[in-house]
């Protein structure tokens, strides 16, 4: 992009005068984490010192600008931050577009590429890493961490953008038949009755009902347990006290650029025995914990998205899967960002702070995040109506970096594995 080669040049030019009084801040301002996001804010052009800047300072700013703050989401909770953000400043105009999740990528980059940029600010699940590394790392997003607010978020959640909530993709599983808890002590568990030997299914224990594994979401958390393969057959031997047998390598069938898997890895082999199982895919969430509920065929687990777990609610005997060894799934986050080149650049960043809770978590609304199956990514703001925390379900950071990698071969060798599976 033009503005990085215009970024070297005047840092060259700084160093040879200091009445140029240049810094080194990124036109985001997005403060140094030590992961991905502050890479991106170093090669960012000079600009205003947005970061440093109070709600204040920003407000004012933003009623020297002429435009409507539009804003691009596919969550419905930035609806309500919109509406919030209205009555809060009433006289700066503001606008929520809901935008798909799979086709709003391509509609910010056509926008920047013909010069008609409408969005100012952009709020969207990056599971995959594909609006990372698809979009910011392109310049078409830029992470704006202002610097008070990320006092209180972990360092980790910071790597690939600014999150305003979390959740994770959890199996549910039925609370009348287990009463004590949580069945299962690791993914392996999922595969019970897969025999080393031959290769197949003699007794499959849990009945399985899922959504779309080749979907972003269920496809990075493949992916993200692939990443961690040596981790995924430490935990076999360490549970079953025996080596891990590799069964999937003569299904191997890599084409570069098509699908591709490593050897001897724990989570390849666990993918493979999962796509040997007889399973149900369904294409709702409230479908999937329908049937936990019901467990006609014995003991059931599903696998859909955490804010299902609202259906305790209305009676069923449902509840997440936690406390998985290594890890139960990876912390997913909704991210937000402001548009390079937008319209509205400190109107844009004041409704950042605004959906992020401003210095205090109390100066704007963080609470329209909080919501069964989500969790505040501030830890001086609590959401209240998860009956779990984070670190007891287990969870990890992310690691977008492989996952982006890995999670289009998930999605190909899923269709291709599961042409193979008894019928």
């Amino acid at each position: 992009m033009k503005k990085k080669y215009v970024a070297v040049l005047l840092c060259v030019v700084c160093s040879l005068s200091l009445l140029w009084g240049c810094g080194n801040k990124g036109s985001n301002g997005a403060a140094d984490t030590g992961g991905g996001a502050a890479d991106v804010a170093d090669e960012e052009s000079d600009g205003p010192d947005y970061a440093s800047m109070t709600m204040e300072e920003l407000y004012d700013l933003a009623k020297q600008e002429t435009g409507t703050i539009t804003v691009y989401s596919t969550t419905s909770s930035a609806d309500i931050a919109v509406k919030k953000f209205k009555k809060a400043y009433p006289d700066l105009p503001i606008e929520y577009i809901e935008s798909d999740t799979s086709t709003v990528a391509n509609r910010i980059e056509t926008e920047s590429e013909t010069g008609n940029v409408n969005a100012d600010v952009l709020e969207v699940k990056d599971n995959s890493g594909e609006i990372y590394n698809q979009l910011v790392l392109y310049d078409y997003l830029d992470i704006y961490q202002p610097k008070e607010i990320i006092k209180h978020i972990d360092p980790e959640l910071l790597k690939y953008g600014m999150p305003v909530s979390a959740t994770y993709s959890p199996w549910y599983y039925n609370t009348l038949m287990y009463p004590d808890g949580c069945p299962i002590e690791s993914w392996w568990d999922i595969v019970q009755g897969y025999d080393q030997e031959t290769g197949k299914f003699t007794d499959q224990f849990w009945t399985i009902y899922t959504k779309d594994i080749t979907s972003a979401s269920y496809a990075a958390l493949w992916a993200q347990l692939i990443v961690d393969g040596d981790a995924m057959t430490e935990q076999y031997e360490k549970q079953y006290g025996e080596p891990l047998k590799f069964t999937y390598m003569d299904h191997l069938n890599n084409q570069p650029g098509v699908m591709e898997f490593p050897e001897n890895n724990g989570g390849v082999e666990l993918l493979w025995r999962f796509t040997q199982m007889k399973q149900t895919e369904l294409d709702d969430g409230d479908q999937v914990v329908s049937a936990v509920d019901e467990s006609l065929n014995g003991p059931t687990l599903g696998l859909c998205s955490g804010s299902k777990l609202d259906n305790i609610n209305n009676g069923m005997n449902i509840m997440w899967v936690t406390g998985l060894e290594p890890y139960t799934a990876f912390l997913a986050c909704d991210y937000i960002y402001v548009v390079n080149q937008c319209d509205n650049p400190a109107g844009a960043r004041l409704f950042v702070n605004f959906a992020l809770g401003g210095d205090d978590g109390a100066s704007g609304c963080q609470d329209a995040y909080n919501g069964i199956g989500k969790w505040s990514i501030r830890d001086d703001v609590v959401f209240d109506k998860t009956p779990y925390t984070a670190e007891e379900v287990n969870l990890k950071a992310p690691d977008f970096d492989e996952i982006y990698g890995y999670y289009p071969n998930v999605k190909a060798y899923w269709i291709y594995w599961r042409d193979q599976a008894p019928k």
